[in-house]
């Protein structure tokens, strides 16, 4: 059963894998959400160059990286949005991956917002 994720705000964050991380890393976790916080910009910002370039090998190997790292910290609505761009990458069908881009800066910003006050929170 699919779902569209980005009409549920709950799963902004997979809190499953928030909890498990919080507790396998520790002292390190907002050290772990910082370093994804600082990598997401630049490789939205790559997939931007790829994209405006026509790059559809570039598109479908930097979401490929970016989809794991967003599904490992448990960013689910951004892992999604991340998973689209790589297929259009991969099936070298680069129309609509502009506006796909920008939705997915918005989830960005929402998830960022979400992960920041998940370091802020209290284990």
């Amino acid at each position: 059963m699919m779902r569209d994720i980005q009409l549920d705000p709950l799963l902004l964050l997979d809190d499953e894998i928030i909890a498990e991380l919080r507790e396998v890393m520790e002292e390190e976790f907002a050290d772990l959400i910082s370093a994804f916080l600082n990598d997401l910009p630049v490789q939205l910002d790559s997939l931007q160059v790829a994209i405006t370039a026509g790059v559809a090998a570039d598109v479908y190997q930097i979401a490929h990286k970016l989809k794991s790292s967003c599904g490992s910290i448990g960013a689910a609505q951004l892992a999604e949005r991340v998973r689209q761009l790589e297929q259009a990458g991969r099936q070298n069908a680069l129309d609509g991956t502009a506006a796909l881009l920008a939705e997915t800066r918005s989830v960005t910003q929402a998830t960022t917002v979400r992960l920041t006050a998940e370091v802020g929170r209290a284990g």
